[in-house]
């Protein structure tokens, strides 16, 4: 998901995701606000908090994959 340095049209998209279909995940309140703010003005009311969210951390796990995979192969596995 290549963007220009102040683009952020790609967080204010339909994920596809329905909510209740979701895990519930608790954030701060200030977070919250934020993220609330952000979705109902620049999202014109189409737009939820897991629409958002969802869009957020797909780019983030894109943009970091690498390091990540480095992290997790550095720690033990565990097998049951």
């Amino acid at each position: 998901m290549k963007r220009k340095k102040n683009d952020y049209r790609a967080f204010l998209k339909k994920s596809g995701i329905k909510a209740r279909e979701g895990k519930q995940v608790y954030i701060s309140l200030a977070n919250h606000s934020v993220i609330t703010e952000i979705t109902y003005l620049l999202g014109k009311g189409n737009l939820t908090i897991a629409d958002y969210l969802d869009n957020v951390l797909n780019e983030h796990f894109q943009t970091h994959r690498a390091e990540i995979n480095r992290m997790l192969d550095s720690v033990p596995k565990v097998e049951l």
